[in-house]
């Protein structure tokens, strides 16, 4: 299958290694990033050729989160939750081992794809956070 965001390649020992391919966009999750991961699962939950899948992000960063342009059009709030609900639910049940292979940043969503790996393997300029915290509603003060 051809994938636009992702690079998908098999190798000799069973690997499926899912390369999220935006490095322009720091890999942002974009909809159709997390439908083409949806996609390549599906295609390889019963694969005999792949025993287990490992993620990786092009470039410098895993994954810098979802793809905030996305979320300043309203049009597509609905696609949005939809493809990511899918996309979660299809990398927390996949029934083969995963790996997030983590060097630079994964953020905001990026961070979530590591955290619904079953392991993760990060090198020393691995970064993780939740930025958008900082965006919440302010903190209650105490006297």
């Amino acid at each position: 299958m051809d994938y636009q965001c992702i690079e998908v390649r098999k190798t000799p020992e069973r690997v499926g290694i899912i390369t999220l391919n935006r490095p322009e966009r720091k890999n942002a999750l974009s909809i159709r990033l997390r439908q083409e991961i949806s996609d390549c699962l599906k295609d390889w939950v019963n694969a005999p050729d792949v025993g287990s899948v490992i993620f990786i992000g092009a470039g410098g960063s895993f994954s810098a989160g979802f793809d905030l342009k996305e979320f300043s059009k309203p049009e597509l709030m609905e696609e949005i939750y939809t493809s990511s609900a899918k996309y979660h639910r299809d990398v927390w049940n996949f029934p083969k081992p995963t790996i997030a292979a983590v060097k630079g940043h994964a953020l905001g969503g990026g961070f979530d794809l590591t955290t619904l790996c079953d392991i993760r393997i990060c090198s020393e300029s691995a970064v993780f956070g939740h930025p958008e915290i900082k965006f919440g509603p302010p903190r209650c003060s105490r006297p």
